[in-house]
């Protein structure tokens, strides 16, 4: 079996492989976080720029999630660099990709 995800996976899949995926936007991942910090979930929140690995990830797993809007998705909402998108595009945005994060900022630093 193949324990990776992307276009190597799915071809493998195709050709008949048995594949298994490891990693953001699967629950197992996050649960696995979660057990490793023997933290609750409402005690985490999970930070990201991608609606479909870290904020899917997040919502299927029933944790908070914070939504960074400065990453992979700031072209498609019409942000400047640092700061937060209109409502409506970022309200548009999620319902796009049928995904909403239970925060928002607009970037993240250390």
């Amino acid at each position: 079996a193949v324990k990776r995800a992307g276009k190597v996976a799915k071809r493998y899949e195709e050709m008949g492989g048995k594949v298994t995926s490891f990693g953001k936007p699967y629950v197992e991942h996050f649960e696995a976080c979660l057990r490793d910090l023997k933290l609750p979930k409402d005690r985490v929140a999970h930070v990201g720029d991608s609606l479909h690995h870290d904020i899917t990830g997040a919502n299927d797993t029933g944790i908070a999630s914070v939504f960074v809007t400065g990453g992979i998705h700031r072209e498609e909402l019409g942000a400047e660099l640092g700061s937060l998108p209109e409502v409506s595009a970022l309200k548009s945005l999620f319902a796009t990709h049928s995904q909403t994060p239970t925060h928002v900022i607009p970037m993240f630093r250390f």
